[in-house]
């Protein structure tokens, strides 16, 4: 900062340059009650305008001058001076647009304009109460936000008793949708839905479970008198993903090899030993997995409830050998904790899985536990019937995706996986 000094009268008595701006300081003594205070004028052109700010100090105007001239230096010097009064407006103004996420200050300003435009004189609020008991009486429905009917849908599935994971599941899919949607449901398009769903860029069969979960979610909203009772929803309109059947049917699966999955149980974090152990050594889904509690492991065999599995079914699974000396160097929590107590969702634990076998220096594949199990379990005992009774499948599932993927040697070589001991390896390999 650079300052010249000035003492003729009438004149400046400091020049503030900053930036290529020069903001000039009067000394503007006030008198009051015959004694004589100090001041200082410092002067400049704001918005077109001439802005005068008072201080009391040569050193409090210095660093008003200063705070404008770096404002005129950036480009925002044109920008209006708000007055206490307009900042708490503004600040008011934010708190209450917080209750509707997505919508700025800007928006909301030029929707109220619209709309008076339209109604011309009276109240905006009044002329859509009566718009709304328009529409009801007109179309036969109640209009309801899309939020509201998120959480009476919600409810719904509590009190009929639905499982957690349905409901979970719903949680996390219309979540998503209600974050996108602020308005009333009936005023949402298939259009709209089908950006939405073009948004998220996922897997054709990702997109028909977000597509299922709206069609349920709109059906209900139908049900309660939200939208019209004699048409199809939006959401039915979206159109379905053809031969999705087709695809999946002769996809590869992949499989690991008894080595590659001894490497990943002796590099695994305690936390995670006993959910590997059980993914690939009893079959159980990552989703049964994350909801499997230690009163339902017992010596001999786990138990996988009807609400935890993703059949509805309850079935039950044999602790083979190797999985009982795994779990065996695990501490073993109460019995109403979860065993993978770390993470409540299969996403953050698929992603805790990922990392640990990248540490490991292994490749990830996608369900590759319960498809390693499925076929070398299938290898091994040659009993279909068994093998789906423990996986919660069927036998044509069974003999369609995992058949001869594996020897019967490699199926003893998986299942003789077991850890190692001091002095000696007692993981068995068939010659």
């Amino acid at each position: 900062m650079k300052k010249r000094a000035r003492k003729t009268k009438n004149r400046p008595v400091e020049v503030v340059i900053e930036r290529g701006q020069q903001i000039p300081i009067y000394h503007t003594p006030d008198t009051k009650g015959g004694k004589v205070y100090d001041s200082f004028t410092i002067v400049f052109i704001q918005a077109g305008s001439r802005v005068r700010r008072r201080a009391t100090t040569i050193d409090a105007a210095r660093d008003i001058a200063m705070s404008a001239a770096r404002q005129l230096a950036e480009g925002v010097g044109h920008v209006a001076i708000l007055t206490p009064s307009e900042v708490a407006d503004y600040a008011s103004a934010t708190k209450l647009l917080r209750q509707h996420p997505g919508v700025t200050l800007i928006a909301a300003v030029a929707e109220w304009i619209a709309a008076r435009e339209a109604i011309g004189a009276g109240s905006i609020v009044e002329a859509c109460k009566a718009q709304r008991k328009l529409v009801s009486k007109e179309s036969g429905f109640k209009p309801a936000t899309l939020a509201n009917v998120y959480e009476d849908f919600i409810a719904r599935l509590q009190r009929d008793g639905a499982s957690d994971r349905y409901i979970e599941d719903c949680r996390s899919r219309m979540g998503r949708l209600k974050q996108t949607f602020h308005g009333y449901i009936h005023c949402i398009t298939h259009e709209d839905l089908s950006g939405w769903l073009d948004r998220l860029k996922v897997s054709p069969r990702t997109r028909k479970n977000f597509r299922t979960a709206a069609v349920g979610l709109f059906k209900f909203a139908k049900d309660q008198g939200h939208l019209p009772r004699n048409v199809q929803t939006e959401a039915e309109l979206l159109p379905a993903i053809k031969r999705l059947k087709a695809v999946t049917k002769d996809a590869e699966i992949g499989i690991y090899t008894p080595k590659q999955f001894l490497k990943m149980l002796e590099a695994a974090p305690a936390h995670l030993l006993p959910v590997l152990a059980i993914g690939g050594l009893a079959g159980l889904r990552s989703s049964e997995i994350c909801r499997l509690k230690w009163q339902d492991i017992r010596k001999n065999e786990i138990i996988v409830k009807a609400n935890d599995a993703k059949t509805g079914s309850r079935r039950v699974v044999t602790v083979v050998p190797a999985l009982a000396l795994w779990l065996s160097k695990v501490k073993r929590g109460e019995d109403e904790q979860r065993v993978c107590q770390n993470y409540s969702k299969e996403s953050a634990l698929a992603r805790a899985v990922t990392k640990a076998l990248n540490s490991a220096g292994i490749i990830p594949v996608h369900n590759g536990l319960r498809h390693s199990f499925c076929t070398y379990r299938l290898a091994d005992i040659k009993n279909a019937a068994q093998v789906a009774l423990e996986a919660g499948n069927s036998q044509t599932m069974l003999f369609r995706h995992y058949r001869a993927l594996a020897t019967a040697n490699e199926g003893k070589n998986w299942f003789s996986v077991r850890p190692r001991t001091s002095n000696r390896n007692v993981v068995a390999f068939a010659a």
